[in-house]
């Protein structure tokens, strides 16, 4: 690393330039502040393996929002038609697995995959059961189960309106709450090591950094954001739990899992392209797809498109570019459309990083993307609607306390004064993510049956 004369000074625990004492109103964040005031130094501030801080790739997925109790809870509709699958026919009484939310004199569709009949309830016996009669002649003839849904209704002259009304349940969606910490210790005798510098923003023109206390900042960002992403709450009856650890809050993928869409085996070739976008289109409403991908799967996207060009007769205008026949093929795609949808591609780093996802052994079981939804969506909430991103990080407020950075010093001359001959600083964040319609997000996995 590399410090400038005449942006520093000699270390001390007091600025020489303006006799300001170091505390925690004017520490700065040493890369921070490079990139915004001494952007020309930023290149000579050297790491040996980079700086070691992940892309604040939520930051990039939607908004940051507070929240003030210890759950984000959120309720979402359902589809508007049902369908019911793997029902069983005896004669003319259908039985479903769950309830059917039909009604005497609507029309069904039926299908055992084979032959496909139409039929008009005439019954309900219970919520899981109906009996409905064929349109057709015979019976219906099923010899497996059936799947079915109401395409509409009949009705003779005179006769009366439905009894009952539709109804359409909410499903209620809730994240934990999490608290995460960090630490940093320091001898006062170290104090020394404090190295001032120009910072237009803090008192008396000038900040303080310390070297160690600024990675410890940057590890302690990293906890924050890897477990937005791949945090996982402890389930109820794991060991854990049973040993009385706070169980945490769902991260993106333990949520996308759960809720949302897992792929396996790399993207590779335009049919799987075909096949996710046929995906996204039973279960989700977006069209516009960003893939956060590792190493290998950038590469795939490329190799997808590198053999389509514009310029020769019948060739394809694959995505969102031209390639003339006098310009070289471009070889690193950054967006592609297939089938109504359009795939944005973007490296996540995380993914690749020897110290993360991309450590020995732990890649060969980590995603090789993540399939993220543009835009965002209705949901209720307190019984409002409201609209929101599709994903959205969220810490912890009310009133007067904020936990989205509480960063406490102790010890002289940096904050409140305490009994051993030492400095401290608490990092303390609450925090917690919302994720809507699971349905247009898609986990793609490496290998095949890694996630249950």
């Amino acid at each position: 690393m590399a410090i400038f004369q005449g942006n520093t000074t000699k270390t001390s625990a007091v600025d020489p330039k303006t006799g300001v004492k170091a505390t925690s109103d004017n520490f700065i964040n040493l890369y921070s502040h490079y990139q915004q005031y001494s952007p020309d130094k930023l290149e000579d501030l050297v790491m040996k393996h980079g700086k070691g801080k992940l892309t604040k790739v939520t930051e990039m997925l939607g908004n940051t929002r507070f929240y003030a109790s210890d759950t984000l809870t959120h309720a979402e509709m359902g589809r508007l038609q049902q369908v019911s699958t793997n029902v069983t026919v005896a004669d003319d009484v259908f039985t479903c697995n769950e309830p059917h939310n039909l009604r005497p004199n609507e029309v069904i569709e039926i299908s055992d995959g084979v032959r496909k009949k139409t039929a008009i309830v005439s019954s309900v016996t219970s919520p899981t059961v109906f009996v409905a009669e064929n349109e057709g002649d015979g019976s219906f003839g099923f010899t497996s189960t059936v799947s079915l849904f109401a395409s509409g209704n009949k009705w003779g002259k005179g006769e009366e309106n439905f009894k009952t009304g539709k109804s359409w349940g909410l499903d209620t969606i809730t994240n934990n709450t999490q608290i995460i910490k960090e630490a940093y210790f320091m001898n006062r005798s170290d104090v020394a090591s404090v190295i001032w510098v120009d910072a237009p923003q803090y008192p008396g023109g000038r900040g303080w950094f310390s070297v160690e206390l600024n990675r410890t900042l940057d590890l302690y960002d990293n906890e924050i954001e890897y477990t937005h992403l791949f945090g996982r709450r402890a389930t109820d009856g794991s060991a854990a739990a049973a040993a009385g650890k706070a169980q945490g809050a769902k991260g993106l993928v333990q949520q996308i899992e759960e809720r949302g869409n897992v792929g396996n085996e790399y993207i590779s070739t335009k049919s799987d392209l075909e096949e996710y976008a046929y995906r996204l289109k039973q279960q989700g409403t977006c069209r516009v797809l960003t893939a956060w991908a590792d190493h290998s799967q950038m590469n795939k996207f490329s190799d997808i498109a590198s053999s389509l060009n514009a310029a020769f007769d019948a060739g394809a205008n694959y995505g969102m570019f031209t390639n003339g026949k006098d310009m070289a093929l471009e070889m690193d795609f950054t967006t592609l459309t297939r089938s109504g949808v359009t795939y944005h591609t973007r490296s996540l780093d995380i993914l690749d990083d020897p110290t993360y996802l991309g450590a020995e052994k732990i890649k060969d079981i980590a995603p090789a993307c993540l399939l993220v939804p543009s835009g965002d969506k209705k949901v209720t909430e307190d019984g409002n609607a409201v609209t929101r991103p599709f994903f959205s990080t969220a810490y912890r407020q009310k009133d007067n306390v904020n936990r989205y950075r509480e960063i406490e010093f102790f010890g002289k001359p940096f904050g409140t004064p305490i009994e051993k001959d030492e400095i401290k600083v608490l990092c303390t964040t609450e925090q917690s993510n919302q994720l809507i319609g699971a349905e247009n997000f898609f986990v793609v996995n490496k290998t095949a049956g890694f996630y249950s």
